[in-house]
């Protein structure tokens, strides 16, 4: 496998685990939250429709549940062995959809789980954890794009410190690569205090310069963007406009965005 290709697997896969732990720490406190005690046998529901799916020879859901465990535990303990795709379809089931007292207030904004585009977007997720599982190049390859949107959001729902919404990732233009000056320009304009941090700024920048498709290998060096940054920060300095100075002249001036800029 392309040397290339495994390191964004690595760095992925890594993000995906993030989200995958968001989750199992969320289904555990909502419905500690709303049941207290009871929370594990409202649970057991829906993870007696998991226990019919999986293999006879794969029990540990039994085991837990004919344990001598309190529900605290038992609840904790099938949650951690939830695999990402059980964990979504959580969303579709009516142990979540006809439950007020946990879906009400589940994602840190108003989120639609029965929908068309909501069970897309887990679809993604799910495909982007078993392509990389499975080392699946060529399917990355053709989805990566699709892929790296659908984990965005789902970080962006579960406040996994993600800056980038689904509307900015929409309005990034694919056709042609952008400049350091661009992308930076770009982050500036968002909030100006990621420049204060160095490492989210370089994550920040990578994840941009990935949407918009560059490849890790093609990923501009770190000091070229750190040239660049510093650059920008002399002009602010200077009261000078980032915009005008970054991007051409108005008559051929290019523009960042697919539709129309939102840094004007």
């Amino acid at each position: 496998m392309n040397e290339y290709i495994l390191t964004e697997f690595s760095i992925f896969y890594q993000r995906l685990t993030v989200v995958e732990l968001a989750l199992k720490n969320l289904i555990i406190e909502k419905y500690t939250e709303a049941y207290g005690e009871n929370a594990y046998n409202v649970f057991y529901r829906y993870i007696k429709t998991i226990q019919d799916k999986r293999p006879p020879k794969d029990n540990n859901f039994i085991k837990i549940h004919e344990s001598k465990m309190i529900c605290a535990e038992k609840l904790n303990q099938v949650v951690s062995k939830m695999y990402i795709s059980e964990l979504l379809n959580v969303f579709a089931n009516s142990v979540f959809l006809k439950n007020k007292k946990v879906k009400s207030n589940f994602f840190a904004e108003k989120v639609e789980t029965n929908t068309t585009d909501f069970q897309q977007k887990c679809k993604i997720l799910k495909d982007f954890r078993n392509c990389i599982a499975h080392c699946n190049t060529k399917k990355y390859q053709l989805d990566r794009n699709k892929f790296i949107k659908g984990l965005v959001y789902f970080e962006k729902i579960l406040n996994c410190n993600v800056i980038l919404s689904c509307d900015l990732i929409d309005k990034i233009n694919k056709s042609r690569k952008l400049s350091v000056s661009e992308i930076l320009t770009f982050i500036y304009n968002i909030d100006k205090k990621y420049f204060k941090d160095d490492k989210l700024l370089i994550r920040l920048f990578d994840d941009i310069a990935l949407i918009n498709g560059y490849t890790f290998e093609g990923l501009p060096q770190r000091k070229s963007i750190i040239r660049e940054y510093f650059r920008i920060l002399e002009k602010s300095k200077k009261n000078e406009e980032i915009y005008s100075a970054t991007f051409a002249k108005s008559n051929q001036q290019m523009t960042l965005f697919n539709n129309n800029s939102i840094l004007e």
